[in-house]
Formats: structure tokens, sequence, C-alpha cells
């Protein structure tokens, strides 16, 4: 008979036990690494987060000073008369713009201030010093609650220099913008489409270009520094006549006044000197027009039509440049000027309540008619869509635009005039309003007697056509 024996797995007992203390061994493992995990992608977040508050608090910074730089930004906020005209490291070569938060001192020019600027030594020579040994070589003012955000950006100071041609002077590796490292003081100016060297300051229609640094500190401590360089821009528009009336068809009628001229040669005037050649006193398209404007100038004035050319009156048929020989180019004129306004005005309008000054031109955009008459005189650039009439002791020094309606009133006497130039044009219909496809009839009549001319200037038309916006030529990150 077959035996049967019980046998008890001795080898066998608690291996359960250690199953189930290795399994909670690697869920402790899983579990510690996933926390480890999410405090490193929390830690992470955390100083993303931070480098981006300082990086957009520095934006913040050198908006504010751009906005500020504006000759119109605003009495007490704008810093326009202040911007320096010096080389940096020269006496009032800088200007400081501080933003403290609570009690602390922000004192970039000071070594020992926790926000020491210790990147101005790398841009401009300061002789083994800390700072520009030059005294004086640094003014400040103060960032303003115009600009404030609740909480107060932490962005600390903002400092503002003329672009030299060589602005990185601490380091090894320097670009010289004429490419010439035996001019490395130049003046760097912007002509409206790139950056050049200049042995003098910077001469209209040429402007400066500045250079914008700005530091950002956080609570965490995190340090952003970011560079703008900018300059104004100027109406890119090439006058084609101290008169220019722009279009087919043209109607007009001259004044009968012999104290009423149009002049195409230079003036000079607006603080500035006569510069340019002379211009045609009239400027029209063809020669449709030109005898069409020629009959409707009285015979006994027409010497009072003087300019480039030697037929009298001077209506000359001009080359009308890109910004005015199509209706596209009007129209993108008009929208620049538009977009730089410092007043817009909705017609009909009967006054100006603020035409600007020589110190304060202004930008003046009237969408609709405007009616002026008594003693009115005006700085910088007018823009009319509408009919534009005017009588009495009225002139303006600068730019006139007369475009849309594309139609000029005038009469009276008075002693006034029209310094710079005038441009009329047709771009809608008169009565309909409705855009056209090609530049219409402009009309300008000036009827009765007394003055109110129009006299070609070349220095009226630079001192006041440039616009009031700062454009960022480039901008960077100063690593460090």
């Amino acid at each position: 008979m077959e035996r049967k024996v019980n046998r008890t797995r001795q080898g066998e007992q608690g291996i359960a036990l250690l199953v189930a203390v290795f399994a909670l061994l690697m869920v402790t493992s899983i579990a510690i690494g996933m926390m480890f995990l999410t405090d490193t992608e929390t830690a992470v977040n955390s100083n993303f987060r931070d480098e981006q508050t300082g990086y957009y608090a520095s934006k913040a910074g050198l908006e504010e000073a751009r906005d500020r730089m504006r000759w119109n930004a605003g009495t007490g906020v704008t810093i326009n008369s202040s911007l320096p005209s010096a080389k940096p490291g020269a006496a009032g070569g800088v200007l400081y713009i501080t933003n403290p938060t609570g009690s602390e001192t922000v004192a970039p020019w000071t070594s020992t201030n926790a926000y020491y600027d210790d990147e101005i030594c790398k841009e401009v020579s300061c002789s083994g010093g800390s700072v520009p040994p030059t005294s004086g070589w640094y003014a400040s003012t103060s960032s303003i609650s115009t600009y404030a955000a609740s909480p107060v950006l932490p962005y600390k100071w903002i400092r503002i220099t003329r672009k030299i041609n060589q602005s990185a002077a601490g380091t090894s590796n320097v670009m010289y913008v004429n490419g010439s490292s035996t001019n490395p003081t130049y003046y760097v100016c912007w002509t409206g489409s790139h950056e050049v060297a200049s042995l003098t300051d910077c001469a209209l229609p040429n402007k400066p270009v500045f250079l914008l640094t700005t530091l950002a500190v956080t609570t965490s401590g995190t340090r952003r520094m970011l560079q703008y360089e900018v300059a104004q821009d100027q109406v890119s528009l090439s006058v084609p006549g101290a008169l220019t009336l722009d279009g087919t068809s043209d109607v007009a009628a001259g004044a009968s006044s012999n104290g009423y001229d149009v002049n195409g040669h230079d003036q000079g005037g607006c603080g500035g000197t006569a510069t340019s050649g002379s211009v045609p006193a009239v400027a029209v398209n063809d020669t449709a027009d030109q005898t069409t404007v020629k009959t409707a100038i009285p015979s006994n004035r027409w010497s009072n039509y003087t300019g480039s050319g030697s037929s009298s009156p001077d209506v000359e048929v001009a080359t009308m440049p890109p910004s005015l020989s199509t209706l596209s180019g009007v129209q993108s004129l008009v929208s620049t000027v538009t977009a730089n306004a410092t007043q817009t005005l909705t017609g009909p309008v009967t006054s100006l309540s603020s035409p600007g000054t020589a110190s304060s031109p202004q930008i003046i955009v009237v969408n609709g008619d405007l009616t002026l008459s008594g003693n009115t005189t005006g700085y910088g650039i007018l823009l009319v869509t509408g009919t534009y009439t005017a009588s009495g002791t009225v002139g303006w020094n600068g730019l006139v635009l007369v475009v849309g309606k594309g139609i000029v009133n005038g009469s009276g006497g008075g002693n006034n005039q029209y310094n710079g130039a005038m441009i009329v044009a047709q771009t809608v219909n008169p009565i309909t309003g409705a855009a056209l496809t090609s530049l219409g009839s402009p009309t300008y009549n000036w009827s009765g007697g007394g003055g109110n001319g129009v006299f070609y200037s070349s220095s009226c038309l630079q001192s006041n056509d440039y616009l009031a916006d700062y454009r960022t030529i480039t901008s960077h990150e100063l690593l460090y």
C-alpha cells in the first residue's frame, strides 16, 4: 500500500511579508520621487515667473521713458527738455529716472547702492573708476504716478544717454556704426531709415539716437537689464512747391491784393536759416492745370508769385514725390500724420484753442471742416480733411495739409502768413464723402485784399514736421 506523508513547507514561511515590505518600499520611493519632481517643477515655474516679471518690468520702464520723451507728453510728464545733449560721461550726459519702492533709496550713480549702475562703465570710459569722473555727469528725475501700476512694477531705474559710435567701451567685442574704430566718440544720428556716425552733433533732418537702459530687480532678487535704441522720425515728404495743388482739373482763384504773395524762395524762419534751394511758387501736375492756375491769378499780381521758375507767375508742372503722386500715397501720408496727432478734432471746428508755439509745436488733425478767423498763429502740422476756410490775421508755421475734400477758401487782410508749405489734394467726393479711386480736383480760392500769403521755408518744415513718437530702432537684453 502507498503511504502518504504530509510535509510542511518550512522554507516558504514569511515570504508574503517580504513581498509586502518590498512593494511598500517601491510605492514609497515613487511617492517621494513624485514629491521631489513636483517641488522641482514648482521651483522652476516660480523662477520662470520671477524672471518674466523682471523682464516685463524692465520693458515697462523702457516704455515709460520712451513715452515721456515725447515733447507733447504733457506738463509734468514730458522729460523732452531734459534729454541729454552731451555725450555720455560728460557733464549732463546721463538722465536717470528712478522708481523706488517704499522707503528704499535708488541711487544708481553710487557704487555702494543696492541698485548701482555697474553697466555705465562698460559703455563709456570711467578712467579706472566705478563711475564717470566728470563732475555733474548725471541728472535725475522720478517715475510718476501716471505710469504707476498696483503693485508698483519692480524696475528700479532707467538711464537715458546719447548713443555714440562705440557704445560698448568696456567690452572686447565692439561694433562701430560707421565701421571705424578711429571715430569711437562720434555722435550717432537717425536718417529715417538707418543710423550714421557724425563728427558734429546731429543736424536736421537727421535726429539724435538715444540709448535707454533699465534695471529691474524683483523681491526674490531676479535682475533683468534691457536696452532700447530710439529716435524720432519725420514726415517723409519732399515738398514740390510753396503751394502744391495735387490732382487734376484744378479749381483756383488768385487774390487781388498786392499784399498777398506766394513765394518759393527759401525764407528761413522758425529759428533756422534758409539752407534749401528754391521751389515753384505753385506746383501742379500737368500743363492744363498750369494754364488754369495762371489764368486764375489777376494779371496785375503775377509778379507776386515767384520761385524757382523764370516765368511770371511762377506756376510750374512738378514731379510729385511718391507720397503725393498716387491716391494711395496721399492716403498713407494722411494715415501717418493722423496716427501721430497731438490733437484730433471733429468738425466743423471754428477755432483752435491750442495751435502750438515755437517751442511746443502741435500735430493737429481736423476731421471735417475748419474755419479760422481773427488772429491765429499755429506751429507744427495742420491736417484738415474737410473745407479749410481762413479770414483775418491767420497764419501757420510748418506744414498745412488740406487733404480729403481738398478745398481752401481764403479771404480778408492782416499781416500774418503761412511759413513752410501748403498742400491741397482731393481724395473723397466733396458732396457725398465717398472715397475716390484717383486724385480729384483740388480747389484753392483766395479773394479780397490783405496778406496771408504762402512762403516756402525749409527750416519751418524741418523744425515742425517731426513726429512726436520715438521709434524703437532696436532692443536687446544685457546679460551679466
